[in-house]
Order: C-alpha cells, then structure tokens, then sequence
C-alpha cells in the first residue's frame, strides 16, 4: 500500500488521492477508456462515502501516458461526468505504475457549485 491517504477533507474541501485502475488483485488491464471509467467509478464510490456525488467535484487533474488516447479517454470521462463539467487540467507523463494509461485526482466541494 502507497504512503498516501485515499482522501483528506479540509474546510469545505475534499481531497481525493490520485488513482489507478488497480483491480482487487492489484493488476491493471483495460484500455483508456476501461481505466478512466474504472478510476472514476472508484473516485465515485470514495465521493459517496463522504455523501458527496460528481456533481460536487470542483477540479480534476489528469495524467495520460499517450497523446494519442485523449479523445478516447475525454469521451469516457464525459460519458461518467454527463452533463457536469469540473475544471479540469490534463497533461501527457509517464507513470510510475507499468500499464497504467491514465492517472486522475479529484477535488470536491462541500458546499454549493456556483457556476
């Protein structure tokens, strides 16, 4: 288990932890758009803990290891957003984790999202 917490609450902010499509086996397998819908799913479920639902995210911040899987990987993060649209940065890298194609954190709000 990384040195990391999964999420930090702080004021009217929650933090949520950069996340991997690791299964419960550890492994990661899928393509960009299986990654990115299995990592929002997880952020989702962490969000839910805290009463909180996408709607409630304010930011995200995104890591592609290709350029080359935006498209793919945008049209499965609007298809787990809908109509919501967070801000959000998204940069190519590498990652630390071999298969790993996409990387995404999350910041939510506890109050209400002014638009």
């Amino acid at each position: 288990m990384a040195h990391l917490s999964t999420s930090i609450k702080t004021g009217s902010l929650l933090f949520l932890s950069g996340q991997l499509a690791f299964d419960t086996d550890g492994n990661i397998s899928g393509g960009i758009e299986q990654q990115t819908a299995f990592i929002l799913a997880k952020h989702f479920k962490e969000l839910a803990k805290h009463n909180l639902r996408p709607e409630n995210v304010v930011k995200a911040g995104v890591w592609l290891t290709e350029r080359n899987n935006f498209q793919s990987f945008d049209s499965a993060y609007a298809l787990a957003f809908g109509d919501h649209r967070p801000a959000r940065s998204t940069v190519i890298s590498q990652l630390a984790v071999q298969g790993a194609l996409v990387e995404i954190d999350l910041v939510a709000s506890f109050d209400s999202i002014v638009w």
